[in-house]
């Protein structure tokens, strides 16, 4: 990995075409860091400076409109300013990348009084000359008159003055660019007026990172009349290259059509010829990843063809000119071939506005990818700068890798070995409930064309693809030829029992947990990324399994399988907290579990023997078995694969069969508690309400808490020994209700468990009394509208564009809270929603339209601005929908106690 740097003097920035033709010229460099000096920027223009895809920006800029340095930093890295000066000469920041600290400093040196500047930018760095330091910019002078100026005559006008030698030294630094070409004369500058040639933009860097760089280049003048230099220096370690199709290529109708040839050739000639299918389809996406390297490659050079040609003759005329500054044709080639890169450049420029607008034309006014990208809020970066390893801070990357592969290969180590008998007997014990006869079948049929091409067509584009680099795209273009070989792949498996090596990959990236102290090496959620091609066949099993699931599973469990919804789990809880406040005479506590790393621990062992006591069929069994048998994967910290490690447990986040296996092993747990007469669950009428869930989120409702709650720790411990769940004590919390001071502290003693006023279920705080629930959930959404709202209504979206960001991200978040926790009582509420939305709607200016019809439908000449309040009487018609039909019986005596 390399931190890719560029230094430029470029004069007139407060042109807007300028700014574009630099924007287009750079920004397919991948550039870290962009020092631009001499920037004609003065204060009172500064948002001109504002360029995200540049990175973010610092700057120092005079009074006036004559001069300026900024340093453009990339999102990705911490940046933080630690001085500038108010003349436009001096900009400084701190960066963080990699783990290592460095100094960035631009610098614009004025023309006269040059031994006080350098003097102050001294002092300025005194306290700093003992880090590392990347000094840049333009320093308006030469280092020596013999290398790097040429002029006519003796003059000794042009050399840096003492004091920036002073400086240099000081802090230990080496100009970088004359380190590596010593004989080298080249030029950044040419002047006119003075008939000569120097070096005045320099990049000065401790001497320490020397050794480091990788490149140091002056390039040829385009766009500016001074020469940029490009400067790249290593980290530590090299990146990991990883490999991933290009989907424009598959736009190109021409490559297309090669690439199925050339994969039709390939399985004509290795198909039915005694190689194992498994073999010969991963041997052909090794064969069409070198098609596609080959074709990106071609495609790359005829698309910078041109410009390569044109700088690489201006950097030939340079040259010569340096041997004949008097040459007229010379200098006259070169500005000819300037202005026939900037044509190019403008062109450019002008093809991408007609891209933009159109697009901006197309979709700023449609809910969609587009609106949400321009109002969605901003993350910081998603670089890993440190962790917490035994209450010692770690910032090395290597170590912080280090610390993330120990505890995820630990994770992963199945240390219950040899435990089938155990398992065996747990699970003869608890009775695990068949899958009928007819089902069977419908699991174990051969996989059918019709099927694959139905999961190929579910599959989102643009998602991250698994360690083979893959897309969907690739599917999507290629399955006509993809589907028989694939077909055959997968009813071997059935068959055979045996999976191709690519499937046994996966790469590992890490996501941060929300409000968790992300210093802890546990705070974040692994996702696996798979290839497309195992998605497919684990997205064909997981299809069959959830539709037999939904006659297994009790409805109890609300997770991941179709019709089943988790505002019936939230409607369940506060039903029985109106219930418990009205009998005070029942003491009851809510348990909310939380289980550590749920998904991670499931024991391969216990899930595989409870699928044979489900009796879900041979060719099934098979399939499932290949698949968690044997896995391997390698994870993605700040961009560095680490080295392998073995996969011996749990279910991978981010694989289509995770929800439906793990939802079979829970309710192992879930069966045992419903069946154990010793817990007893809260009782009305003929109905016990003893557990719900939704995935692994948890509650288990008892009464007689005191002497209950040891029985449901023990059927946990039993169930964790067998099958790897594991209690998070400190995360799960208890409600209690109708209980006595002492009672409660007797409880919290023996278990070990938390009780609380209030906790987060399933994104509705829950507290002991639903009086409440407006304050704790519907405000504090709101307020995030509130703020929101007054974001949006400073960036340029259209009438269209601000009524579509209502239904794209105020909708959503409202309607949740309607469909879980209908309790808005009059229609208050609703009129001050209404104020903000048509305040944001109309900028704050006078309603031209009543919001009767703003809020009409469309045929009939209205807006289709959401109307919350009909939404919100839709959603209590939902609620009231099971009183219609008089079907669900649990949920109605619950209701209807009183």
């Amino acid at each position: 990995m390399t931190l890719k740097i560029w230094n430029w003097n470029i004069n007139g920035m407060n042109e807007k075409k300028k700014r574009n033709k630099i924007e287009q010229f750079l920004k397919k460099k991948n550039l870290d860091i962009i020092c631009f000096t001499r920037n004609a920027r003065g204060k009172k223009t500064q948002k001109i400076l504002i360029n995200k895809r540049l990175g973010n920006e610092f700057a120092s800029s005079d009074k006036e409109k004559k001069r300026g340095v900024v340093l453009y930093i990339k999102n990705k890295i911490e940046a933080q300013q630690i001085f500038k000066d108010e003349e436009g000469r001096i900009i400084a920041v701190r960066i963080k990348w990699q783990g290592e600290n460095l100094i960035v400093v631009g610098i614009y040196a004025p023309n006269g009084n040059k031994t006080e500047f350098y003097k102050t930018l001294e002092e300025k760095l005194f306290e700093y000359m003992d880090q590392k330091i990347i000094s840049m910019g333009d320093m308006n002078g030469v280092v020596s008159l013999e290398m790097d100026k040429l002029r006519e005559g003796t003059s000794k006008e042009g050399k840096l003055p003492k004091s920036f030698f002073s400086l240099i030294k000081n802090c230990n630094l080496i100009d970088i660019w004359r380190l590596r070409h010593p004989l080298d004369k080249q030029f950044t500058y040419y002047s006119e007026p003075n008939q000569s040639m120097s070096r005045i933009e320099q990049i000065w860097i401790s001497s320490e990172l020397s050794p480091r760089t990788q490149q140091i280049e002056i390039k040829p003048k385009v766009i500016s009349d001074h020469s940029p230099i490009e400067f790249e220096l290593k980290s530590f370690e090299e990146r990991t290259f990883r490999w991933r199709l290009k989907d424009y290529l598959l736009n190109d109708q021409e490559i297309v059509e090669k690439a199925q040839k050339k994969l039709t050739e390939y399985f004509v000639d290795n198909c039915n010829k005694g190689t194992k299918t498994k073999v010969v389809w991963d041997a052909s996406k090794a064969v069409m990843r070198g098609f596609f390297i080959q074709q990106n490659t071609i495609k790359n050079k005829n698309r910078e063809k041109g410009k390569e040609e044109i700088l690489k003759q201006i950097m030939d005329n340079e040259q010569k000119l340096i041997k004949k500054p008097n040459s007229s044709k010379i200098k006259e080639n070169i500005k000819v071939l300037q202005a026939q890169f900037t044509t190019i450049i403008n062109r450019e420029v002008e093809w991408n506005i007609k891209k933009l607008r159109q697009r901006n034309f197309e979709f700023s006014n449609k809910s969609g990818k587009w609106l949400a990208w321009q109002i969605k809020k901003r993350k910081e970066q998603s670089t890993i700068n440190k962790i917490t390893l035994e209450g010692e801070e770690i910032t090395n990357p290597k170590e912080i890798r280090k610390g993330f592969l120990d505890y995820y290969r630990r994770l992963y180590k199945n240390k219950e070995r040899n435990n089938l008998r155990k398992i065996e007997r747990f699970l003869k014990d608890k009775k695990v409930q068949k899958i009928p006869t007819d089902k069977k079948d419908q699991l174990n049929t051969p996989i059918e064309i019709e099927e694959i091409k139905e999961v190929i067509k579910d599959l989102k584009r643009g998602k991250a693809p698994g360690p083979d680099g893959f897309t969907v795209c690739y599917y999507k273009e290629m399955k006509s030829i993809l589907m028989m070989p694939l077909k055959e792949v997968m009813n071997n498996i059935l068959r055979e029992g045996e999976i191709p090596e690519t499937w046994k990959e996966a790469y590992i990236t890490i996501i941060p947990k929300q409000d968790s102290d992300l210093t802890e090496v546990k705070n974040y959620r692994p996702i696996s990324l798979l290839n497309t091609d195992y998605k497919i066949f684990a997205g064909i099993l997981a299809k069959r399994m959830k539709n037999i699931l939904l006659e297994i599973i009790h409805k109890d469990q609300a997770g991941f399988l179709p019709g089943r919804q988790m505002k019936d789990n939230i409607r369940n809880i506060i039903n029985m907290m109106e219930y418990l406040s009205a009998r005070n005479d029942k003491q009851a506590i809510m348990m909310f579990v939380d289980a550590e790393k749920a998904f991670d621990n499931v024991v391969w062992d216990f899930m595989l023997k409870n699928l044979e006591h489900m009796e879900v069929g041979k060719d099934f069994f098979n399939g499932i078995k290949a698949i968690y048998t044997e896995q391997k994967a390698k994870l993605i910290i700040n961009n560095v694969v680490t080295e392998e490690i073995k996969i011996q447990k749990g279910t991978r986040q981010g694989c289509p069969l995770s929800p439906p296996l793990f939802t079979t092993v829970l309710e192992v747990l879930l069966n045992s508690i419903r069946q154990n007469k010793k817990i007893k669950g809260v009782t009305i009428g003929q109905n016990e309400y003893k557990i719900k869930a939704f995935a692994d989120d948890l509650v288990i409702m008892i009464e007689e808490p005191t002497t209950t709650v040891k029985e449901v720790l023990e059927e946990m411990e039993q169930f964790g020994e067998v099958a790897g769940f594991k209690l998070n004590k400190r995360k799960t919390k208890m409600i209690v209700k109708n209980m006595d001071q002492s009672a409660i502290e007797i409880m919290q003693q023996q278990s070990q468990i938390e009780v609380v006023k209030k906790v987060k279920y399933l994104g509705i705080w829950v507290t002991p009394k639903n009086i409440d629930l407006y304050k704790n959930n519907y405000e504090p959404v709101w307020n995030e509208i509130r703020k929101d709202l007054e974001v949006w209504g400073r960036m340029k979206l259209s009438f269209w564009g601000r009524i579509s960001t209502i239904k794209m991200n105020v909708l959503p978040k409202l309607l949740f809270l309607f469909q879980t926790i209908p309790i808005i009582k009059g229609n208050r509420v609703f009129k001050e929603w209404q104020r903000a939305i048509s305040r944001y709607i109309w900028q704050g200016k006078k309603p031209r339209i009543q919001f009767k019809l703003l809020t009409d439908i469309r045929e009939r000449g209205g807006f289709a601005l959401p109307d919350l309040k009909l939404y919100y009487e839709a959603s209590c018609l939902c609620w009231l929908k099971d009183w219609v039909k008089l079907e669900n019986n649990e949920l109605l005596d619950l209701e209807g106690f009183d």
